[in-house]
């Protein structure tokens, strides 16, 4: 992860303890090479090198592929609220 520590360590801050093992799961699934076997991605369709993760209980993490092996957190929290994904629940993009 190159870019959004910040993000994170903001989010982390009032994060409850399943959305946290939910993210770091995620996480270490992208470091892992593991991520789009296992969660459910969709990609944003306004901005092609990010995507979002869907995780339970409606929480979202995006991420920006720098490149192969470089990435960044754009956000983290509900779907509702996430940039590019429609607030519907659908997990689509707006």
């Amino acid at each position: 992860m190159d870019t959004g520590l910040d993000v994170l360590e903001e989010w982390t801050a009032s994060a409850a303890q399943n959305e946290l093992a939910a993210v770091y799961g995620a996480l270490f699934a992208m470091t892992d090479r593991t991520l789009f076997s296992t969660y459910r991605v969709v990609d944003d369709g306004m901005e092609l090198s990010e995507f979002f993760v869907m995780l339970p209980e409606g929480l979202v993490l995006k991420v920006r592929m720098h490149c192969f092996d470089s990435y960044g957190i754009v956000y983290i929290g509900p779907s509702d609220r996430a940039p590019g994904l429609a607030g519907d629940g659908s997990g689509l993009p707006a």
